[in-house]
């Protein structure tokens, strides 16, 4: 761990130690709460256990982005004095939104070999980033529900840095809290909701503003050493992130109302471990070149699971492992094909220059 009285350099630029690594685990345990109940799959318990909890990956992407995005907006405005939205949204697009198209377009095309079935609704959410607000979507853009919470997030949160910068901590916390009092508001007054709950924006972003609030507490003095305190003791926050999954299975109520902001601040807490312990063998595996690469094109490959870790698919290539190597195969064409040469274009754009410390989704 380091040294609590040290200002870290990558708070100012570079890259940020084990993010991507993270990344990787992340999209890992997505992959592997599809894969787990797709055919073929191998009958070992321990792999099916972590898979029906996978979806804590989605989790992870969330603390991550919110930190990473928060950062890179901190270090623009100590630059020059504000943040520049404008390119702000021109960059997340050319990040975001090609690969998508490209995604909508093979469904679209699936859906004309009568090998898909979208509805209006369905391809009008798809369309404008509100698959969250939709019951049981089709499984082709299911995942987007996370894209689409991001999204919303990437609208309104570069406002907060431009208007309120000081009050960013305040706001992210008040979030926290306004998410943890709407979904018990919902469980209470509208139950039938709950499902739902656990989708919309205003009750579900609270795992992105957790991810906000760290970036905001690591680079105040006071309140990093505290971090350090705290992440320094990895095992006890890995277990209680463990305990409070394991207790979501038990109980609904705790699912919904305690489970969501728990994990995140166990995750946030776990990140800002990862960090700081990049000197560490935890840290030399979270930044070895082979499980970075997998980070790198995490997003590309959250895409393009989806149309392969269909366990309602018969077709050979939804069956294990065919599956996870074509949604490698893609993924990986995908970041070479669309992702990595608007890179460059991103750079260039606005008043950030330097190499991002780690790909955001």
């Amino acid at each position: 761990m380091a040294d609590p009285a040290e200002v870290p350099g990558w708070l100012g630029e570079g890259r940020i130690p084990s993010l991507d690594g993270l990344l990787a685990v992340a999209v890992g345990l997505v992959l592997l709460a599809h894969a787990h109940q797709t055919r073929g799959f191998p009958d070992i318990p321990a792999l099916h256990a972590i898979g029906r909890k996978g979806a804590v990956g989605v989790d992870v992407f969330f603390v991550i982005s919110g930190f990473l995005i928060t950062t890179l907006l901190l270090r623009e405005r100590d630059r020059t004095g504000g943040v520049a939205i404008g390119s702000f949204y021109l960059r997340r697009t050319l990040r975001i939104v090609p690969a998508y198209a490209c995604l909508l377009a093979v469904v679209a095309g699936l859906q004309a070999a009568g090998l898909a079935v979208l509805g209006r609704r369905e391809w009008a959410a798809a369309l404008t980033y509100t698959v969250n607000f939709l019951r049981h979507p089709a499984w082709e853009v299911g995942h987007a529900w996370s894209l689409s919470i991001e999204e919303h997030y990437y609208l309104a949160w570069p406002f907060v840095l431009a208007v309120v910068p000081r009050l960013g901590a305040r706001v992210a916390l008040g979030c926290m809290v306004g998410c943890f009092a709407g979904r018990w508001a919902v469980m209470v007054v509208a139950p039938a909701l709950t499902p739902m709950a656990e989708l919309w924006t205003f009750t579900r972003i609270d795992t992105i503003a957790a991810g906000c609030l760290l970036a905001y507490l690591a680079r105040d003095p006071r309140w990093r050493p505290r971090l350090d305190r705290v992440a320094s003791r990895p095992i006890a926050v890995g277990s209680l992130l463990v305990g409070s999954l394991a207790a979501s299975g038990q109980s609904a109520k705790f699912a919904v109302g305690i489970a969501y902001s728990l994990n995140a601040a166990c995750i946030g807490l776990l990140v800002w471990a990862s960090i700081r312990a990049a000197g560490t063998g935890l840290g030399r595996l979270l930044n070895h070149p082979a499980l970075a690469t997998v980070g790198v094109a995490s997003y590309s490959l959250y895409l393009w699971q989806q149309l392969f870790l269909n366990p309602r698919n018969p077709g050979r290539l939804c069956a294990f492992p065919a599956n996870i190597a074509s949604a490698l195969v893609v993924a990986f064409m995908s970041y070479h094909l669309i992702e990595r040469p608007l890179l460059g274009l991103r750079h260039r754009l606005g008043p950030r220059a330097a190499r991002p410390p780690a790909v955001a989704r």
